[in-house]
């Protein structure tokens, strides 16, 4: 059967890109001067009439040196209060935005870079020269290379550089104009997502996805004017970039902009600024439910928390509401989904669930065979709605693998009960979550067959407290052949980032276990691992 949504369905109005809806020139009154983006180390702020200035200012720029509709730019940097001014300038110039995690070594943003075709990047002065060896392999120009902050690095202009050469360009900006059936056929961004299995691919996800999905989010989510919270979340992701760059700043909201999770940091942050909601994950439910130094910090100015990203389990929900005397509930997303298609309402959190549907989106449970289940049933979690991507760049098998007759095939096992809440149950997708953060078995696979010592390998989640999934790799050395442990560890650690690392260890086996067409069977790895966890503890 197919389950509706309780809401009342979703109505705009859709006129522009996504970033009109934000930033069109009829900032409030009372918003103009209301900080829009705090950095919550420095202090330095934006009001909202300063970051709409600053956008226009950097248009203009971008303008200037050629950027047009349907250019790529890329954002490569940690959180930083300059990064909407980016995302909102390359939008209104009609330009689509492909972000990435600043932990990338170079060989994985270039496979980025050149996967989206983009033509221009924005770096964090900090990992510069990754940026700037990344660029090299996908042949763009040191000269189209930018940083953030305030100063020129080597011959690299900043952004401030940029607003200011752009300032007295304003008056040549040109109104790029959409028709209905261009928003929801234009690409807004290109945040790259594993989807159910397979390397990153490039989600394409236009400008009427987005809007349509903070129109969906408030259903649940009443913040504004008066509310503040922290950026603690990665922007890169599109969780982040929808809830604090898309939705707060479209209700108002103040966003105090954490570049790297601290847990003191972030303590001190909600104390100084008076923080009034939370979007987090796990990790940081978890170390805010169990951690000692947390009695230390005045929190009591949260009136609630949202998680997301990665299950969060009964236990530490009930921990951390019984210890901070916050409610805190979860919501479900994917990148292919804009990202939000479920949350808890306010006035009936139900622990342990991801909530009940959003506004105008649909879903339904099918088993193996396609068969649609009905309440209480263990199904295959299926969606469709006017947030649903238009498909994965550069690769229409993935495509239409993941969206069939107009649904999106999550690749997660849910049920539903009566009331219409819905409970994620297994995973059927390979996919490992490690902080919320993607790792695809296939990737680590491939890199541990081109070690020299290794005949054959698979690698599967474990589960962690703390992490959610870590990555454990089993191996089958070649004959006569040595490696440890630890030697195979740090192989992995030489070729990816840090979220992909082996921190559930290395195994060694006879042989992986596959099926007669040669897939491997990480459910029989599972159950080993789940096994020897066991005894373990005994």
């Amino acid at each position: 059967m197919v389950f509706n949504s309780s809401f009342p369905p979703i109505h705009y109005q859709p006129s522009d890109t996504f970033s009109a809806v934000f930033f069109n020139g009829n900032i409030p009154k009372e918003r103009i001067n209301k900080p829009a983006l705090i950095d919550g180390v420095t202090n330095e702020q934006y009001t909202y009439g300063q970051l709409l200035t600053k956008i226009t200012s950097l248009a203009a720029y971008l303008h200037s040196i050629g950027v047009k509709r349907g250019d790529v730019i890329a954002i490569y940097s940690p959180n930083h209060i300059q990064y909407p001014v980016v995302i909102y300038a390359a939008v209104k110039l009609g330009a689509v935005v492909t972000t990435a995690n600043p932990n990338y070594l170079a060989s994985e943003f270039a496979y980025q870079l050149q996967d989206s075709g983009a033509k221009f990047i924005f770096s964090h002065d900090s990992v510069l020269q990754n940026a700037l060896e990344a660029g090299s392999q996908a042949k763009i120009p040191k000269s189209k290379v930018f940083v953030f902050g305030s100063k020129k690095v080597g011959s690299h202009l900043s952004i401030d550089d940029m607003v200011g050469l752009g300032a007295s360009k304003v008056q040549s900006l040109p109104v790029v104009k959409y028709t209905p059936r261009q928003l929801k056929e234009d690409t807004a961004y290109l945040c790259y997502s594993s989807g159910t299995t397979g390397r990153s691919k490039g989600v394409m996800t236009t400008h009427d996805n987005l809007v349509s999905n903070i129109h969906q989010l408030y259903a649940f989510e009443k913040m504004d004017e008066k509310d503040t919270t922290i950026g603690v979340l990665p922007f890169y992701h599109i969780y982040a970039l929808n809830i604090y760059l898309h939705f707060g700043l479209w209700r108002g909201t103040t966003i105090v902009v954490q570049s790297k999770f601290d847990l003191v940091a972030f303590l001190g942050m909600i104390e100084t600024y008076k923080v009034t909601i939370l979007f987090i994950v796990p990790p940081i439910a978890i170390g805010m439910a169990k951690h000692p130094i947390v009695s230390k910090y005045n929190l009591s100015s949260v009136k609630f928390a949202m998680s997301g990203a990665a299950p969060l389990g009964n236990e530490v929900s009930e921990e951390f509401t019984k210890r901070l005397g916050i409610p805190i509930k979860q919501g479900y997303g994917m990148t292919e989904t804009s990202p939000v298609t479920h949350s808890n309402p306010m006035d009936k959190i139900v622990t342990g669930s991801i909530g009940v549907l959003a506004p105008s989106v649909q879903a339904k449970l099918v088993d193996p065979d396609g068969n649609e289940l009905g309440y209480d049933q263990e199904g295959e979690l299926c969606v469709r709605g006017p947030n649903i991507m238009k498909g994965y760049l550069n690769n229409e098998k993935a495509t239409k693998e993941t969206i069939i007759n107009g649904w999106l095939h999550t690749g997660d096992v849910a049920r539903v009960n009566k009331d219409g809440y819905f409970f994620i149950v297994d995973r059927i997708k390979e996919l490992i979550k490690y902080k919320g953060l993607q790792v695809v078995p296939a990737e680590l696979e491939s890199y541990l067959l081109g070690h020299p010592a290794i005949a054959d390998a698979a690698v599967i989640p474990r589960p962690d407290a703390n992490a959610g999934e870590i990555p454990k790799a089993y191996v089958v050395l070649k004959p006569g052949a040595k490696a440890t442990e630890l030697e195979i560890q740090q192989y992995i650690e030489s070729k990816t980032s840090y979220h992909k690392w082996l921190r559930g260890g290395v195994e060694f086996i006879n042989e992986i276990p596959k099926s007669a067409a040669g897939k491997i069977l990480r459910r029989i790895l599972r159950d080993m691992d789940k096994k020897n966890l066991a005894k373990a503890k005994l």
